[in-house]
């Protein structure tokens, strides 16, 4: 038991590091730089241009997932991973917005950052990613074998 939440946390902790630089780099520029206006458009452009791609990804990767796990936890392995791939899209609309009603300061800007970098962290944690050496193999086999 102690290993597996060992695993959780590095996996955890791997997540939020990541997403965290992400997260930042991605308020600074559009709360700070950049123009409001032109955030929100790049936002909901990306939005709308990405939509059919993340559910192509969701739905190719429940039918991987189905194979391997139950039906239930396919369903929340592949809801966490296809939110976390919205929340990209939320964070420069976000980045516009708060950065145009408190004219573009970090000191707010960076808690907002972490706060995304926290709830992806958790979702993707929760969704089991990074996948282990052995997930990786589990699922390959289950897809080609």
């Amino acid at each position: 038991m102690m290993m597996r939440e060992y695993i959780h946390n590095r996996k955890f902790i791997h997540n939020f590091l990541t997403r965290l630089v992400a997260a930042e780099i991605l308020f600074v520029i559009f709360g700070k730089y950049a123009i409001p206006e032109k955030s929100l458009q790049y936002g909901i452009l990306w939005l709308l241009a990405m939509t059919p791609i993340i559910l192509y990804l969701y739905r190719a990767e429940w039918q991987t997932l189905s194979k391997v796990y139950p039906p239930r936890d396919a369903d929340r392995i592949a809801n966490n991973l296809l939110m976390a791939r919205y929340m990209i899209g939320f964070i420069p609309i976000t980045a516009a917005i708060l950065g145009s009603w408190f004219d573009g300061n970090l000191i707010l800007l960076g808690p907002a950052g972490v706060l995304f970098a926290l709830l992806a962290a958790k979702l993707l944690t929760d969704a089991g990613y990074p996948l282990s050496k052995e997930e990786k193999e589990r699922i390959f086999r289950m897809e080609f074998g």
